[in-house]
């Protein structure tokens, strides 16, 4: 947790809400970032707080890889393991610039640590734009097309440069939500 919230702390006020706490979708703060886990959707029950969260609210929303993951199977999104780890410095390739991946370039260097990603697949094309794409996850960034919810499979807080530009992306963001 600590590397999120160094991470934020430039742009946000941050207050860490465990979601083993989480009690309600409807939360005060001015946007929601769900960071990653260790925990699987292959072989761990998502919290049933967590699918409402991603349904309900209306405040920009950024999950990041597990956050990702369980934010586009919310969705109904299929969400698949990988055969092995994946830990690695990862080449993404921007397919769509817009208010996330403003100022990033066609392609950037991103960390990826994960087993399971997001797979395009019906559900995910009917709710998300897949926005950015690698050689290890075809989904690497999306944005639902009605809310104002992202999502990232590579983790940011780990990324340097690429990281930090986004993280002030998603500031610009909630200062000034888009009009979906």
């Amino acid at each position: 947790m600590p590397n999120y919230v160094t991470w934020l702390e430039p742009h946000f006020g941050v207050t860490t809400v465990y979601v083993d706490e989480l009690k309600s979708p409807d939360v005060s703060e001015d946007a929601i970032v769900v960071t990653g886990s260790e925990w699987q959707i292959a072989s761990d029950p998502i919290p049933e707080i967590m699918p409402k969260l991603y349904l309900e609210t209306t405040k920009p929303l950024l999950g990041i890889c597990w956050g990702h993951q369980t934010l586009a199977y919310a969705w109904g999104a299929k969400v698949i393991r990988k055969n092995r780890f994946i830990e690695r410095d990862e080449v993404i390739r921007v397919l769509r610039t817009e208010e996330l991946l403003e100022n990033m370039g066609l392609f950037f260097t991103a960390n990826e640590s994960h087993y399971e990603h997001v797979v395009k697949d019906k559900n995910l094309a009917k709710h998300f734009e897949v926005l950015a794409y690698s050689d290890s996850c075809k989904v690497e960034v999306i944005r639902h097309k009605e809310k104002p919810l992202w999502g990232v499979q590579f983790h940011p807080e780990r990324s340097g440069a690429a990281g930090r530009r986004l993280a002030a992306n998603f500031a610009r963001i909630v200062a000034n939500p888009p009009g979906l």
